[in-house]
């Protein structure tokens, strides 16, 4: 499989220039919704689909990882520069650069980009700006009024979509539209995706102000790193997993997710929590690597009776989180078995179908992306991701000595 995932990798590889898009004035002319971006961007679905044209927010720290494994440090530095300027726009990176997006972020995951940005090029040119962006947005959007809760923690909350409910589009803020793990209301919960992804900001803001020579701000932004972090072990541990937290009504929302190995990823969890959930990693493993819950679980949105971020479906961002949070623990083998899983089932898939896919069926080998259960549209085959998943998680499993997302 080494030499047919050389070969699906140096593809690749050859669609980052070709995958450039731009929204500059003729394109935002052309495109009433597009809003303007300084530099050339990679879509989320690439030059494969029409879809997903925009330069989303979490997807985009994915890719920013698979180009750095091909040493474009070019189009991530343009990356960044997009981002960093929608946080100076707007007080946020932009669920994407368009206008009917103004009202959520997803994920918040610059600050990562910025930290291995850094480490694979060693341009620091851009810590004092990027350091001075990323606190802006952890203070005023995520710790302002409308995400603060009294756990400590943050919530979703999207202020006024056009065209979804409130809950919902509540829940596009997780970045994880649609599933079952907040019970139907993101905003009653303190994601798990969402308050790793802040921890990771505070420590990647803590070495940024070490860079600048700031020891009392990098300290600052230690402690609250640590405060964060003993937040969501004490309300999202419950005695064998992490759960999302319903603050409204003090509980754990009962559906487990690999949402839950983001605390991997982020140095959230203890050693011992770690040793549990790499037991509980077969529950979530199939042939093709980890579905994104142990099971099906009802629908709790009237409009869909299938949601696909839940069992079989597996998701290439969660992969890389979980194969990143593994070896961060030192659960090499395990780590290195997953990459190599789900990055055979698209090596398998793209020789069958000529794609790469938003999302795959881990669960039952063999089965096509198209088989997965409809939710809003049918799967779409896509780069984006899922391409980066093939440069980052094959070099994992194939040639770590290449780089990862360590």
């Amino acid at each position: 499989m080494t030499a047919a995932w050389r070969a699906l990798d140096a593809e690749v590889r050859s669609w980052w220039d070709i995958d450039l898009a731009r929204a500059d004035p003729a394109a935002c002319a052309e495109d009433a919704t597009l809003l303007p971006l300084p530099s050339p961007y990679i879509t989320a679905g690439g030059t494969h689909t029409s879809d997903f044209a925009e330069m989303y927010g979490w997807d985009t720290a994915f890719i920013n990882h698979g180009l750095l494994a091909h040493e474009r440090g070019d189009i991530v530095a343009g990356h960044i520069d997009n981002h960093l300027t929608m946080i100076e726009r707007y007080g946020m990176v932009l669920n994407g650069n368009r206008s009917y997006y103004l009202t959520r972020s997803q994920p918040p995951l610059l600050a990562d980009s910025i930290a291995a940005y850094i480490r694979c090029t060693g341009d620091e040119q851009l810590v004092r700006r990027a350091a001075a962006a990323l606190a802006a947005e952890y203070l005023d959007y995520w710790c302002g009024p409308e995400h603060q809760t009294e756990a400590g923690l943050a919530r979703a909350f999207d202020r006024g979509a056009p065209n979804l409910r409130a809950e919902l589009a509540a829940e596009a803020e997780t970045g994880l539209d649609f599933t079952a793990q907040y019970g139907g209301d993101a905003r009653r919960c303190v994601p798990l995706v969402l308050n790793t992804a802040l921890v990771r900001t505070a420590r990647v803001l803590a070495e940024l102000h070490q860079l600048l020579n700031e020891p009392a701000a990098a300290e600052g932004w230690h402690q609250r790193a640590e405060v964060r972090a003993q937040a969501i072990r004490e309300h999202c541990w419950a005695e064998d997993f992490f759960y999302e937290f319903d603050i409204s009504n003090r509980r754990h929302v009962p559906v487990r997710t690999v949402a839950a190995y983001w605390t991997l990823w982020a140095g959230v969890a203890t050693a011992e929590q770690a040793a549990t959930l790499v037991d509980a990693l077969p529950d979530f493993r199939g042939p093709g690597g980890l579905a994104s819950t142990d099971r099906r679980y009802a629908s709790p949105h009237p409009e869909f009776t299938d949601l696909q971020w839940q069992h079989p479906a597996g998701w290439a961002p969660m992969q890389m989180i979980a194969v990143a949070g593994l070896d961060a623990y030192g659960y090499h083998e395990h780590a290195a078995s997953i990459a190599r899983d789900f990055v055979d089932l698209q090596v398998r898939t793209h020789a069958a179908t000529g794609s790469l896919w938003e999302r795959y069926d881990v669960v039952h080998d063999g089965a096509l992306p198209t088989d997965l259960p409809v939710e809003r549209y049918q799967v779409v085959p896509m780069h984006g991701w899922s391409a980066a998943a093939v440069a980052v998680l094959g070099r994992r499993a194939y040639a770590p000595a290449e780089g990862d997302l360590r």
